[in-house]
């Protein structure tokens, strides 16, 4: 009968539920593999077009890091990336070799004349009413007695060539060359070719990815509720809005990045 009571008591203790906790862990992003160190576009200062926009290079160049740091398109073989705690479409990050990144910024004109991310701009800044004043410059006529044709100069005094400190005398060569037409060379057009893959800019939390939503928002105390934090950083989430929607701040009470499930 002793036997048997244990044996109850065993099985009752083995039914009983246990709860457990997962924890999701999120891999840093690799160093990247391509770099942009022998490109001539690199080398020679050219921007890079992402996002429809136009990045221009600025400095100074920053290491690595691939725990903010996110992949998020190609140019021309090599890998872009961005700083997923910021502005993401402000900057992006061109690896030229080893574990240096050299960013590169779009200039803050027309509309985005007041989006300046995270950060103060590198490049001047310039309003629509400034565009529009220097449009309107460049469209005025001249005051009266003033031409805006070029000088014709004299023969005598046209630079044809110099040898030393004298001037070279004309030669037949040069009065056939000055009679035939130049013909205008073809120019070339080359296509941005488009990224083979980009999943955006992303983070996780509480297991779920989140995807970048937009640009960044004032923060408020009675607007936002304060549901967790991600690396760090607290994760809000508004009062009145979509619970599959998450806001993330890159410092205290500043603006706030939006992230949809």
């Amino acid at each position: 009968m002793r036997g048997c009571l244990v044996a109850a008591a065993l099985t009752m203790v083995a039914m009983v539920p246990t709860n457990g906790n997962a924890q999701v862990y999120s891999l840093p992003t690799p160093a990247p593999e391509i770099t942009a160190a022998s490109a001539g576009w690199q080398i020679n200062g050219e921007p890079v077009f992402y996002a429809g926009s136009f990045y221009y290079p600025t400095g100074p160049s920053v290491f690595f890091d691939g725990n903010v740091m996110v992949r998020t398109g190609v140019y021309r073989g090599v890998p872009l990336y961005v700083d997923a705690t910021v502005d993401p479409y402000g900057i992006v990050y061109v690896p030229i070799g080893g574990n240096v990144m050299r960013p590169y910024e779009r200039h803050r004109d027309g509309e985005l004349t007041g989006t300046v991310g995270n950060r103060p701009p590198s490049f001047p800044i310039e309003r629509d009413v400034e565009a529009s004043l220097a449009a309107e410059t460049s469209l005025m006529t001249p005051p009266a007695g003033v031409t805006l044709e070029p000088r014709v100069l004299p023969e005598r005094e046209r630079a044809v060539g110099t040898r030393g400190f004298g001037a070279r005398p004309r030669s037949e060569a040069d009065e056939s060359a000055a009679t035939e037409p130049v013909e205008p060379r073809p120019g070339g057009i080359e296509s941005i070719p488009p990224p083979h893959a980009n999943d955006g800019i992303w983070i996780e939390f509480e297991g779920t990815r989140y995807y970048s939503a937009g640009p960044a928002v004032p923060y408020a105390p009675d607007r936002f509720k304060q549901i967790g934090d991600h690396r760090g950083f607290p994760v809000y989430r508004a009062t009145d809005g979509a619970t599959d929607v998450i806001f993330v701040a890159s410092v205290t009470d500043g603006p706030l990045a939006p992230y949809k499930r």
